[in-house]
């Protein structure tokens, strides 16, 4: 039950917190969208194994725009409100996409795996362990040899793994997100991404996400509410 809770305050209920009428973009959108996105904003470049399901990134709902958050063609506060939901921990310059999300938006929500649950189990995509307090995030790099080092100790810990209460920093900001990117390691020690590495979900979990996705666009009427005009949006009128 409970996990039936923690998904919804994840997955759903950040949606509430919106405006009929506000205009939404999902960063990083994936194979999970954010089911109150009106735009979708995803980078196709990008290998799909960076996502734990390896799934490529969906199309076919709202209004999809392939792009990097690092140098994103919106224009200042095109939207009311961003998702960005296990974007951070990926990118190479958090600083640089955190600038950019608050820039393109007025307010949003924010989603990324902790400090802990990266120790216990590490990921082969994501570069960064992260810690919150008081609101504040702080990016520390992962180095190849503490990547090596968590991945080895993994079989001994990973029993933990769903003993963590709360697994993922969330955080709903407005007008500015506090961070702090802690990064001295040595150049060339810095854990690069591996695009060589599935770890698969199971498929019926995806599509069960979808069509939750799908049915509740249909309840709350979403496709409905808002047409969006890109051109509108963009700084190059695309």
């Amino acid at each position: 039950m409970y996990e039936v809770i923690y998904f919804l305050k994840r997955k759903f209920f950040p949606g509430l917190k919106i405006g009929k009428n506000d205009l939404v973009i999902d960063i990083g959108s994936g194979d999970k969208p954010f089911w109150r996105a009106d735009v979708f904003f995803d980078d196709l470049s990008l290998n799909n194994n960076q996502r734990i399901s390896g799934k490529e990134t969906v199309h076919n709902i709202g209004t999809f725009i392939d792009g990097n958050i690092l140098r994103s063609p919106f224009k200042n506060k095109a939207f009311d409100f961003s998702f960005a939901s296990h974007l951070l921990e990926h990118v190479e310059r958090p600083d640089l996409a955190i600038n950019e999300i608050v820039r393109i938006s007025k307010r949003g929500y924010l989603e990324i795996p902790n400090y802990l649950l990266e120790c216990i189990s590490p990921f082969h995509s994501h570069l960064w362990y992260v810690v919150e307090e008081n609101k504040k995030l702080y990016f520390i790099r992962k180095s190849k040899q503490m990547h090596r080092i968590s991945l080895k100790n993994e079989k001994y810990y990973k029993y933990l793994f769903n003993k963590i209460s709360n697994p993922f920093i969330r955080i709903y900001w407005e007008k500015n997100i506090e961070y702090e990117v802690i990064s001295d390691i040595k150049q060339g020690e810095e854990f690069i991404a591996s695009k060589n590495q599935k770890e698969k979900t199971k498929e019926l979990s995806i599509n069960f996400y979808l069509i939750f996705v799908k049915v509740i666009r249909l309840i709350f009427s979403v496709d409905k509410n808002t047409k969006v005009d890109i051109g509108k949006l963009t700084k190059n009128n695309m």
